[in-house]
């Protein structure tokens, strides 16, 4: 397994390892998947500004990382947004892990103190994910997103570099 960042051919199966988690999950409080320009226009406006990475076997995508931002203010500048996402045939052999410390140290070397991640409170094994990797919960929202006519709570998970 190689990883690397993202580059315009990966956008493709980006999309298509993301959109299972819009249709089927509350991992994504995003409920429609978007046109492909769109979401290009998204990702690699991510990863113009902030590390994008994804794990692939050889031409195969395995799964993507990134760091977005946390908030717009000024003052949060130091602090990301952790995503990650994998193909549901790649779960369970430690590419995610392999993912976020990528993403961690890329971070850390672009100056990044702090990295938050916000997790549906129902997915219990990203939460356990976070904690297996030095993330320890920060807060709890109640309420604050309904996606399939259902109220979820988020949880926020934090590390500080």
């Amino acid at each position: 397994m190689q990883i690397s960042f993202l580059t315009k051919e990966d956008v493709p199966s980006v999309l298509a390892i993301y959109a299972p988690y819009i249709e089927k999950t509350t991992i994504t409080f995003e409920e429609e998947v978007p046109a492909f320009a769109a979401f290009e226009k998204r990702v690699t406006g991510i990863a113009e500004h902030f590390p994008f990475l994804v794990a692939k076997e050889g031409d195969t995508l395995l799964g993507y990382a990134y760091l977005s931002p946390y908030a717009e203010r000024s003052a949060y500048r130091y602090t990301a947004d952790v995503s990650i996402y994998l193909d549901e045939n790649a779960r369970g052999r430690g590419i995610g892990s392999a993912l976020l410390e990528a993403l961690e140290a890329e971070g850390k070397a672009r100056g990044f103190r702090v990295l938050i991640s916000v997790i549906t409170e129902e997915n219990a094994a990203s939460r356990r994910f976070h904690e297996k990797h030095g993330y320890r919960a920060a807060g709890l929202l109640r309420a604050v997103g309904v996606k399939f006519g259902r109220t979820l709570d988020v949880s926020l998970y934090e590390k500080i570099l």
